[in-house]
């Protein structure tokens, strides 16, 4: 079973070693080096040719996107997650059309990380297995970097397309609903939204206020959460 070498490019010494010890538990990734920034990381590119690089976009040289996009360009390519405290749209769209393979946000969940590496694996064996293509091969390579998996892992009565209305919602940050008017917007049970609710809140993409409503009685309204 070949190893996968892997390059950190973080110019934090104690969040890089924390990468390192978590890649050197597992049994297919390999960390051969640090780089503390761009310059050292072009060179152990050149040098070391890892498959996948763990890239931050906070250099003391410059930002990591402009990596991505070098080795966008190049014939023998490095693979590339993002691990970052770079939250702003801009950058994660531009990572996206260069062709990270994910994005992180700082502070890291390393449950959240070995998912990524496990879809890596899978991701590199399907490739590797294959020399041409069919469409079903192609939509299959292309979900795992979709993290098509992760709506099996979400908790019992919730779905994926459900959530996904729930965000349309509240796509302006201004926006506020009760479970009540949020049933009756999607289409749901108020009993149904305010469960979507509940799990938004508990993962931090919305939060819930005490307001008084117009009949005096206290109802929980919910709202975007601020950077989020």
């Amino acid at each position: 079973m070949d190893m996968i070498d892997v390059l950190i490019v973080e110019d934090e010494a104690n969040i890089a070693e924390l990468h390192t010890q978590f890649l050197q538990q597992s049994f297919r990734f390999k960390p051969v080096g640090i780089a503390k920034n761009l310059a050292e990381a072009r060179n152990m590119i050149r040098l070391l040719k890892p498959q996948l690089i763990l890239l931050d976009n906070y250099l003391p040289d410059g930002k990591g996107i402009d990596l991505l996009k070098e080795q966008l360009g190049t014939k023998n390519s490095c693979d590339i997650i993002f691990i970052t405290a770079a939250s702003d749209m801009d950058t994660v769209r531009e990572a996206v059309r260069s062709g990270g393979f994910d994005y992180l946000l700082k502070p890291i969940a390393y449950d959240r990380l070995q998912d990524t590496l496990n879809r890596y694996v899978k991701y590199i064996s399907s490739i590797k297995a294959n020399d041409s293509v069919n469409q079903r091969h192609v939509d299959y390579l292309f979900n795992f970097q979709a993290r098509d998996m992760e709506s099996s892992n979400l908790p019992k009565g919730i779905d994926e397309l459900t959530l996904n209305k729930i965000r349309d919602v509240f796509s302006i940050e201004s926006s506020s609903n009760t479970a009540d008017s949020l049933g009756k917007e999607i289409g749901v049970s108020k009993t149904t939204a305010r469960r979507y609710l509940e799990y938004f809140t508990a993962s931090g993409f919305l939060e819930a206020k005490i307001e008084h409503g117009r009949v005096g009685r206290p109802e929980r309204v919910y709202y975007r959460t601020e950077h989020k």
